[in-house]
């Protein structure tokens, strides 16, 4: 039997999946300690060999909804039920390698925990450490990595009521976009924010460390409907910017991304800027109008 345990941030889409699977939903009891730990019980206690999907998103408070998925698989484990993790978007993802020596490994460190914990399959959207569809292996554990660039691509239809260009922020969009046919990818230019020239021809010496990186938008890109998409939004700040590069060229923009993160007055920012904002429900948010539960409900089938 198949079983849907919802993670105190994804009640909504756990119900949405419910409703296409027709797996039933289980719940649970969370609940704090005085001294702030996290208290899980699920309302059922016999799970033997049930495939237990566990759908909980990590964002907001990436923290603690971390020990409460930890917790939440130890106690599927403990009923005798097999856990799946569908978590649809992964925290602590984006530490992927080491940049500097003595850094952690964010990601290799949640994958063990997840493996200790008896964790043999996850199932995630539009991973920010692997950005292309399909199975990978995540240090030991089988991940099922399913995109939503087509969601967003069929929204934006309605949205900008025409055709379009599919355009990504940087070069490191390539892989997310790599199944859309004709997308282009801004590029990047160093800039000195003294004199304002190009770093190849800055004369501020005592400057050089202090380029500003700006985007470049290809020639062609000028006077159109453009479909400006990412995986995340965090900051905004690589986005933003690409939006002001993309509109001084006469260009209607709109922002399309999976997992809207919205950090620091970043929405209102780019409401204001672009002539359209939407996200998924990966992460709850204003403008989370497309909905991935049936991506999910089909690959969940799949496992079932």
């Amino acid at each position: 039997m198949a079983i849907i345990v919802p993670g105190s941030n994804s009640k909504r889409l756990a119900e949405r999946i419910s409703f296409k699977t027709g797996i039933p939903l289980l719940g649970k009891a969370v609940r704090k300690f005085p001294d702030g730990e996290t208290y899980v019980r699920l309302d059922r206690g016999d799970l033997k060999d049930d495939k237990v999907f566990i759908v909980h998103t990590l964002y907001p408070d990436q923290n603690e909804n971390l020990m409460e998925l930890f917790l939440t698989i130890g106690a599927v484990k403990e009923s005798g039920g097999r856990p799946i993790p569908v978590i649809p978007y992964f925290a602590y993802g984006r530490q992927d390698r080491i940049f500097q020596r003595g850094e952690s490994l964010s990601l290799k460190s949640m994958a063990n925990i997840l493996r200790c914990l008896g964790v043999e399959r996850v199932l995630t959207v539009d991973s920010h450490f692997n950005r292309k569809e399909g199975d990978f292996d995540l240090f030991g554990i089988k991940v099922t990595n399913i995109s939503a660039v087509t969601l967003q691509i069929s929204h934006a239809r309605k949205v900008l009521k025409g055709g379009f260009t599919v355009v990504g922020p940087d070069e490191g969009s390539v892989d997310f976009l790599s199944g859309v046919s004709g997308a282009m990818f801004l590029g990047k230019k160093k800039y000195c924010p003294v004199c304002g020239k190009p770093a190849t021809k800055c004369e501020c010496k005592s400057r050089k460390k202090e380029y500003v990186t700006r985007p470049i938008v290809p020639s062609d890109l000028v006077n159109k409907n453009v479909l400006l998409l990412d995986d995340m939004i965090s900051s905004g700040a690589t986005i933003i910017e690409a939006v002001k590069a993309l509109k001084a060229k006469g260009n209607r923009v709109c922002v399309g991304c999976t997992h809207g993160l919205f950090v620091g007055g970043s929405l209102p920012a780019l409401k204001r800027l672009a002539d359209g904002v939407f996200s998924t429900d990966t992460v709850e948010s204003e403008v989370g109008e497309i909905s991935v539960a049936g991506m999910i409900a089909k690959e969940m089938d799949k496992m079932k």
